[in-house]
């Protein structure tokens, strides 16, 4: 089927067709808000997102008068790109209307009180307690700032008052070192690269087990690790229930369990799974399945009360909701610490040390 342009009508396109870009997406289809197409240089290699085009910012079907009149919204969430040399060369290759996210957002907040932010901010409204409670758990003054401006980007698009962004995943150099013999449960390992920045970090790995569902990733991952003793990998999502779930298998960061997917994969509770594997660690990044995970571990929680690095980005009300869930389970005395680790509000973990 030939490939059309987009018509003048839809003129709003997403710069960025990366591992985000689908959550991005999400968003303004929420809100009904039209997208043309995506722009990205790997425009060859990644054809659609979804069903919306990936073109090339030079790309011919667009010709100059389109680009003059549309607008593009700068998406990037990799904290590693240069999003003003992107404007710039929009803008040099006739892009004229070129917007950050926050910027975009909130101009279309105020004119037709659409919220396109990736997160439903109106989830938000009613919880304004758990909220508070969330927040004050939290032990420093930048755990509190990341979870103010979280709040504010999913209500308001206000992407003004993060803190600077954290380097490390996993491993920021500006809280406690986890154990130095790691005992690993990594939930959502894509390719091994939280093992492998284990060690980098100068942890030894005791045992690590690795669960990853992607049938591609999981390939990576059973390669990457082979040469790491007392690491193992099993091909297997986690939940808080031994069963058969659907999944949208996409061979990156961003492969979930989806009522709409296009496999079926065996998901599995730790507790079920590993009674009797001692972790020290549990690193979760599983794409909105985190609550869920860890409710099917509480055994393994309570027993061990280890170290836990967890992603509370990926729905509305994991930043309240996990907090105070495994506050509950491990007693009031556990420290939780926030940071984010890239633009806005992606990449935002919650990591949480228990007194032993």
């Amino acid at each position: 089927m030939a490939i059309q342009s987009p018509s003048a009508e839809a003129s709003t396109f997403l710069f960025g067709a990366g591992g985000a870009a689908s959550w991005v997406l999400n968003g303004f289809q929420r809100e009904g808000i039209s997208v043309a197409g995506f722009i990205d240089d790997a425009a060859e290699r990644i054809r659609t997102v979804g069903s919306v085009l990936v073109y090339a910012p030079d790309d011919a079907r667009i010709s100059r008068s389109d680009r003059d009149t549309a607008t593009v919204v700068c998406a990037v969430m990799n904290p590693a790109v240069d999003e003003d040399a992107i404007q710039r060369r929009l803008r040099e290759l006739g892009w004229r209307n070129v917007q950050t996210l926050g910027t975009y957002g909130r101009m279309e907040l105020r004119k037709t009180g659409r919220r396109c932010s990736m997160l439903d901010g109106g989830s938000l409204e009613h919880h304004s307690g758990e909220l508070k409670h969330a927040r004050s758990l939290l032990c420093d003054a930048h755990s509190q700032a990341v979870f103010d401006a979280f709040v504010a980007f999913c209500r308001e698009l206000d992407d003004t008052g993060f803190p600077p962004i954290s380097p490390n995943p996993y491993f920021p150099s500006d809280l406690p070192r986890w154990c130095e013999r790691l005992r690993l449960i990594d939930c959502g390992a894509f390719d091994g690269d939280s093992v492998r920045a284990a060690q980098s970090h100068g942890y030894t790995i005791e045992a690590s087990i690795s669960f990853e569902p992607d049938p591609a990733n999981f390939n990576r991952l059973a390669t990457n690790i082979v040469s790491i003793a007392g690491a193992m990998a099993w091909p297997c999502g986690v939940s808080d229930q031994t069963r058969m779930l659907r999944f949208a298998a996409q061979g990156d960061t961003g492969s979930s369990v989806s009522a709409t997917g296009d496999v079926h994969v065996q998901c599995v509770t730790l507790d079920d799974t590993i009674p009797h594997f001692a972790p020290n660690l549990i690193k979760l990044d599983i794409e909105g399945s985190e609550e869920s995970a860890l409710r099917g571990a509480e055994r393994l929680i309570r027993s061990h009360r280890p170290g836990i690095a967890v992603s509370v980005y990926h729905l509305p009300t994991d930043i309240w909701r996990i907090p105070l869930y495994l506050s509950e389970i491990l007693g009031a005395d556990t420290k939780f610490f926030l940071r984010r680790h890239s633009r806005t509000i992606a990449d935002t973990v919650l990591y949480v040390f228990p007194q032993q």
